[in-house]
């Protein structure tokens, strides 16, 4: 790798850290005004003409604020992920690209999956009394919603299952198969050696011959 590749690699990995990290101290920041929010007087008190408190509206603001936030950070997450195990091939460690590639989208789907889970906890305490008796619905919605990512996660999963099998086998079998290489090319020149001896013809027998 040239200096140049490097230098970008390095300003776009310092780039990447910087936002995402932004984005995560911006998500606590909101969950703390949250926090905040919910100690004021009056904030348990129901809405006019609502069935649910100010404090629920305010905690599905933020549940969906949240949200959003781990969605648009979901694939700057895959993209450090890919960084990261790319940063190890490129010191030398034979880690396959398709396992730097299928990590990175284990870890974005980890993200929106739990961004799903978020926007459920958040918006539960406006869903389910609004529907009252169709609670279920909100549940079944989110159920749907949610088994996307999970689809996603397992497939991502389940590619990853044989290159990195084929590299944990590299690892620990690729050190004994060098030892074994080298112990019979060790044993092939002693025999020839050997054998290079008991076919040199002696002093005495070759005066005997003459």
């Amino acid at each position: 790798m040239s200096s140049n590749d490097s230098a970008i690699g390095t300003a776009l990995d310092r780039d990447t850290v910087r936002s995402t990290s932004r984005l995560l101290i911006g998500a606590l920041a909101v969950v703390g005004v949250l926090s905040l929010v919910t100690l004021l007087p009056g904030v348990d008190r129901l809405v006019p003409f609502a069935p649910v408190t100010f404090a629920a509206v305010a905690t599905g603001v933020v549940a969906l604020a949240v949200a959003g936030i781990l969605l648009y950070a979901a694939p700057k997450f895959a993209l450090l992920t890919r960084l990261a195990l790319g940063e190890a091939d490129a010191e030398g460690d034979a880690r396959p690209d398709r396992i730097a590639e299928n990590a990175g989208g284990v870890v974005h789907w980890l993200v929106v999956f739990g961004a799903v889970l978020v926007a459920y906890r958040g918006l539960a305490g406006v869903a389910v009394p609004v529907l009252n008796g169709a609670a279920w619905a909100y549940d079944a919605a989110f159920l749907f919603v949610a088994l996307v990512p999970v689809v996603f996660l397992v497939a991502r999963l389940t590619v990853t299952v044989d290159p990195l099998a084929e590299l944990v086998a590299d690892r620990v079998a690729g050190g004994a198969g060098a030892a074994n290489d080298d112990g019979a090319g060790d044993d092939d020149d002693e025999v020839d050696d050997s054998a290079a001896e008991f076919d040199e013809p002696t002093a005495s027998e070759t005066g005997e011959d003459g």
